[in-house]
Protein backbone atom coordinates (compact mmCIF):
# COMPACT_ATOMS: atom_id res chain seq x y z
CA UNK A 1 0.00 0.00 0.00
CA UNK A 2 1.06 3.43 -0.92
CA UNK A 3 0.21 6.87 0.43
CA UNK A 4 0.48 10.20 -1.28
CA UNK A 5 -2.49 12.12 0.45
CA UNK A 6 -3.03 11.90 3.74
CA UNK A 7 -6.11 9.85 3.58
CA UNK A 8 -5.40 7.89 0.32
CA UNK A 9 -4.21 4.73 0.52
CA UNK A 10 -4.04 2.75 -2.68
CA UNK A 11 -2.39 -0.92 -4.41
CA UNK A 12 -0.38 -0.69 -6.94
CA UNK A 13 -3.21 -2.42 -9.16
CA UNK A 14 -5.37 0.61 -8.46
CA UNK A 15 -2.88 2.92 -10.66
CA UNK A 16 -4.22 4.27 -13.91
CA UNK A 17 -0.76 5.13 -16.21
CA UNK A 18 -1.51 8.17 -18.51
CA UNK A 19 1.66 7.91 -20.89
CA UNK A 20 1.19 11.62 -21.81
CA UNK A 21 -0.06 12.94 -18.20
CA UNK A 22 -3.03 15.12 -18.81
CA UNK A 23 -3.18 18.00 -20.72
CA UNK A 24 -1.51 21.19 -19.05
CA UNK A 25 -0.08 18.29 -16.53
CA UNK A 26 2.54 16.33 -18.55
CA UNK A 27 4.79 15.65 -15.89
CA UNK A 28 2.46 13.48 -14.11
CA UNK A 29 1.38 10.21 -15.61
CA UNK A 30 0.05 7.74 -12.53
CA UNK A 31 -3.52 8.44 -11.04
CA UNK A 32 -5.73 6.75 -9.34
CA UNK A 33 -9.83 7.54 -9.21
CA UNK A 34 -11.66 8.23 -6.06
CA UNK A 35 -14.91 7.48 -5.21
CA UNK A 36 -16.95 8.27 -2.18
CA UNK A 37 -20.74 7.79 -2.30
CA UNK A 38 -21.50 10.60 -0.19
CA UNK A 39 -20.11 12.65 -3.32
CA UNK A 40 -21.59 10.38 -6.19
CA UNK A 41 -22.14 11.23 -9.07
CA UNK A 42 -18.83 12.85 -8.64
CA UNK A 43 -15.62 10.56 -8.36
CA UNK A 44 -11.97 12.11 -8.84
CA UNK A 45 -8.95 11.81 -10.05
CA UNK A 46 -5.60 11.61 -8.15
CA UNK A 47 -2.03 12.12 -9.14
CA UNK A 48 0.03 9.67 -7.35
CA UNK A 49 2.99 10.79 -8.80
CA UNK A 50 4.37 14.62 -9.33
CA UNK A 51 2.96 17.15 -8.52
CA UNK A 52 -0.76 17.27 -5.78
CA UNK A 53 -2.70 17.01 -8.25
CA UNK A 54 -7.25 16.17 -8.23
CA UNK A 55 -9.74 16.42 -11.00
CA UNK A 56 -13.20 16.46 -10.44
CA UNK A 57 -14.89 14.23 -12.58
CA UNK A 58 -17.93 12.04 -13.46
CA UNK A 59 -19.38 9.52 -15.86
CA UNK A 60 -21.14 12.14 -18.75
CA UNK A 61 -24.16 9.93 -19.45
CA UNK A 62 -25.20 10.09 -15.78
CA UNK A 63 -26.48 13.77 -16.74
CA UNK A 64 -26.28 13.95 -20.31
CA UNK A 65 -27.77 10.43 -21.71
CA UNK A 66 -27.28 11.84 -25.20
CA UNK A 67 -23.62 12.15 -25.03
CA UNK A 68 -21.83 10.90 -27.91
CA UNK A 69 -18.19 12.18 -28.55
CA UNK A 70 -16.87 11.46 -31.99
CA UNK A 71 -13.57 9.58 -30.70
CA UNK A 72 -11.15 8.06 -33.90
CA UNK A 73 -8.87 4.69 -33.34
CA UNK A 74 -6.06 7.20 -34.04
CA UNK A 75 -7.07 8.97 -30.66
CA UNK A 76 -7.05 6.01 -28.15
CA UNK A 77 -4.31 4.03 -30.23
CA UNK A 78 -1.74 3.11 -27.14
CA UNK A 79 -4.98 1.97 -25.11
CA UNK A 80 -5.48 -1.53 -26.42
CA UNK A 81 -9.43 -1.23 -26.36
CA UNK A 82 -10.45 -4.17 -27.50
CA UNK A 83 -14.35 -4.88 -25.10
CA UNK A 84 -16.02 -2.61 -24.32
CA UNK A 85 -16.81 -3.75 -20.87
CA UNK A 86 -13.13 -2.83 -20.37
CA UNK A 87 -14.16 1.08 -21.13
CA UNK A 88 -14.83 3.86 -18.58
CA UNK A 89 -15.03 7.36 -19.99
CA UNK A 90 -15.45 10.79 -17.85
CA UNK A 91 -15.43 14.62 -18.02
CA UNK A 92 -13.72 16.99 -16.01
CA UNK A 93 -16.01 18.76 -13.80
CA UNK A 94 -15.31 22.86 -12.62
CA UNK A 95 -17.22 22.90 -9.30
CA UNK A 96 -18.45 26.15 -8.75
CA UNK A 97 -19.74 27.49 -5.09
CA UNK A 98 -22.92 27.36 -6.48
CA UNK A 99 -23.74 23.72 -7.95
CA UNK A 100 -26.13 24.79 -10.47
CA UNK A 101 -23.09 26.89 -11.60
CA UNK A 102 -20.61 23.80 -12.72
CA UNK A 103 -19.26 22.84 -15.50
CA UNK A 104 -17.97 19.93 -17.28
CA UNK A 105 -15.68 19.66 -20.32
CA UNK A 106 -17.79 17.72 -22.81
CA UNK A 107 -15.12 18.25 -25.79
CA UNK A 108 -12.33 16.84 -23.91
CA UNK A 109 -13.53 13.16 -22.30
CA UNK A 110 -11.05 10.96 -20.58
CA UNK A 111 -10.96 7.24 -21.60
CA UNK A 112 -9.80 4.61 -19.55
CA UNK A 113 -9.12 0.92 -20.23
CA UNK A 114 -9.96 -0.33 -17.06
CA UNK A 115 -7.93 -4.27 -18.16
CA UNK A 116 -4.72 -2.80 -19.06
CA UNK A 117 -4.93 0.56 -16.39
CA UNK A 118 -4.36 3.18 -18.87
CA UNK A 119 -6.06 6.24 -20.01
CA UNK A 120 -6.22 9.10 -22.48
CA UNK A 121 -7.93 12.61 -22.41
CA UNK A 122 -9.21 12.58 -25.80
CA UNK A 123 -8.91 16.44 -27.37
CA UNK A 124 -12.60 16.03 -30.19
CA UNK A 125 -12.25 17.59 -33.39
CA UNK A 126 -15.16 20.05 -34.90
CA UNK A 127 -17.01 18.80 -31.57
CA UNK A 128 -20.83 19.94 -31.17
CA UNK A 129 -19.97 19.92 -27.17
CA UNK A 130 -18.29 22.74 -25.28
CA UNK A 131 -15.76 23.05 -22.45
CA UNK A 132 -18.72 24.24 -20.43
CA UNK A 133 -21.51 22.21 -20.09
CA UNK A 134 -23.76 23.21 -17.44
CA UNK A 135 -23.85 19.85 -15.09
CA UNK A 136 -27.55 20.60 -13.40
CA UNK A 137 -29.78 20.17 -16.74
Amino acid sequence: MEKIYENLVYSADDVITFADGVPGFESNKKFVIVRNENYAPFEWLVAVDGEKLRFAMLNPMVVYPEYAPNISKAQVEGLNLCDTEDVLMYVFVTVAENPSDSTMNLMAPIVINTKEKVGKQVILDNSPYSTREPVVR
